[in-house]
């Protein structure tokens, strides 16, 4: 073992010594690769995350020729010590490192307990229709995708918090200002479970699941060329949707969580930027009315945090 430390010593110490002769430049700030941006699913950095930056992973500095005896020296070095660690691993039959394992368990949607968590829920809102919830989440989940592949955030306003609202606009205006467009086709909603009930001093929160199937790629804008995804790949995804809503709110068994008139004044629903009803300057948006989305994005990702 002793003998092994030293030949992996010299190794490196060679290593070093002829890169410090030869003057080679790591260029800082290459381009390209996936610039993951937003973990907010299809809304707010593509359903994927990834954006394109152009470029390449890896930028060679120089042309091709033949290797130089200091590039064989150090390529038959790194070579050495990773045969030797190869060597050293299976002689001590060592196990395999197994880094950010998952219990893929806690993922299936049958692993929570949604009958309970309903009956909570009653607990304080007698009235909450479990279907027309279900329902109100899909068909907000199909109009977010359409909204972002129209880049038309607008629309959106009325069913998400201002810090929601707030983020996915300015990732928007990035896709707007760089000229390309993400693609979200075939949208297809599979399931939805509640998985999470809980309140804090001032709000309701409820964590939702939702698996849905989709297309995914993004173009430019100006020379129809892709630039991520693909337009063939069907995408099996599951995001996570937390909605908040006041302490004491009630659901209405005659109205559908999706409102079309203003709770306050009745009048049909244009909502502000801000959030207000463009009639009596109500603020919609912030839970005192019912369900708003407050967080949005892939569901392993947003588990871990």
């Amino acid at each position: 073992m002793v003998r092994g430390k030293r030949i992996v010593f010299v190794l490196l110490t060679t290593i070093l010594f002829f890169c410090s002769m030869n003057d080679i430049k790591a260029e800082v700030g290459n381009s390209g690769g996936f610039d993951g941006g937003s973990d907010s699913g299809g809304s707010g950095g593509s359903s994927g995350g990834w954006s394109s930056g152009g470029g390449s992973d890896f930028s060679s500095d120089g042309g091709s020729g033949s290797s130089s005896p200091i590039s064989i020296l150090i390529f038959a070095g790194f070579w050495g010590v990773s045969m030797y660690v190869q060597y050293t691993r299976k002689k001590k039959n060592d196990e395999p490192y197994i880094v950010n394992e998952i219990d893929n368990s806690a993922f299936n949607k049958d692993y929570y307990d949604e009958e309970s968590i309903v009956e909570e829920i009653r607990k304080s809102d007698p009235n909450f229709d479990l279907l027309k919830f279900k329902d109100y989440v899909g068909d907000l989940y199909v109009m977010l995708q359409k909204s972002w592949e129209a880049k038309d955030w607008k629309q959106i306003r009325l069913f998400e918090s201002d810090t929601l609202f707030n983020m996915h606009r300015r990732q928007l205006q990035e896709y707007i200002d760089e000229q390309k467009t993400n693609y979200l086709k075939y949208q297809t909603v599979d399931s939805v479970c509640i998985t999470e009930y809980r309140k804090d001093t001032s709000l309701e929160i409820l964590v939702v699941r939702l698996n849905a199937y989709c297309v995914d790629y993004i173009t430019s804008d100006v020379t129809g060329a892709l630039l991520d995804g693909d337009k063939e790949k069907v995408n099996d995804r599951s995001y996570y949707l937390e909605f908040i809503r006041s302490i004491g709110v009630q659901s209405d068994p005659e109205i559908s969580p999706k409102l079309t008139n203003c709770p306050n004044c009745g009048a049909p629903l244009q909502v502000s930027e801000s959030g207000e009803c463009e009639y009596c300057r109500s603020v919609i948006t912030n839970g005192k009315y019912g369900w708003v989305l407050n967080k949005y994005g892939a569901w392993r990702t947003a588990r871990r945090k």
